[in-house]
């Protein structure tokens, strides 16, 4: 019986359709991406101006997370939309003067009162963008691809403090510096089954420099 079962998977594995993405095909690949540029360089330790910084944390890990939809309208271009998003950014706690409700320095009989704030600085990034792919390698389960997407993007910068007041006010952002986006890519499709399979890609711009997860191919 185990015979059997492992001649009919390898007979099933052989199956020159399985990797093939023809005219009108149509793929769904969820991915995760690798790293967060953001976090491993920019916040990978605290360089402000805020007094005696502590428990100093990264937000948003070091992944990010999109979904590409393509649909072959020859039996080796496809087009799509490519969107991903991440959070960058970071947490600490401080220690500062106490102010009032205008600014002013609290003090007791012990001098100046201070308190501990929280203090938290994040980026929200989303991209959409319109995607091209050029496969150019179709043989068994395999499917190698070249890609190039272009759109745009949208960021949310949110600084808070807590508790509040006036000496360290309250922002949000919601401008990118630099509203549009592109990429660059090579990748790869190894499907398991007729419909089922993984990919992984490398890529400049628009996301992870690694992006790998699940193909769905309908």
């Amino acid at each position: 019986m185990l015979k059997c079962l492992v001649v009919s998977f390898a007979l099933c594995w052989s199956m020159n359709s399985w990797g093939q993405m023809a005219l009108g095909s149509v793929s769904l690949d969820p991915y995760i991406g690798y790293p967060n540029l953001y976090n491993l360089t920019i916040y990978s330790n605290y360089n402000g101006n805020l007094p005696n910084p502590t428990d100093y944390k990264n937000i948003g890990g070091s992944f990010s997370y999109g979904a590409r939809l393509e649909y072959m309208v020859s039996d080796n271009v496809g087009i799509g939309a490519d969107i991903n998003y991440i959070v960058s950014g970071f947490t600490l706690n401080f220690e500062s003067y106490t102010f009032d409700a205008n600014g002013n320095y609290i003090q007791d009989a012990n001098g100046y009162v201070m308190t501990t704030y929280s203090h938290e600085e994040k980026i929200q990034t989303f991209r959409s963008m319109f995607r091209i792919n050029y496969h150019f390698v179709q043989s068994n389960k395999l499917d190698l691809y070249a890609g190039f997407g272009a759109g745009v993007k949208k960021v949310k910068q949110i600084y808070e403090t807590n508790p509040k007041n006036l000496m360290y006010p309250d922002e949000i952002n919601n401008k990118a510096l630099i509203p549009i986006t592109s990429r660059l890519a090579l990748g790869m499709k190894v499907f398991f089954t007729q419909n089922i399979g993984a990919h992984v890609e490398l890529g400049a711009f628009g996301g992870g420099l690694l992006q790998a997860g699940l193909s769905v191919k309908f």
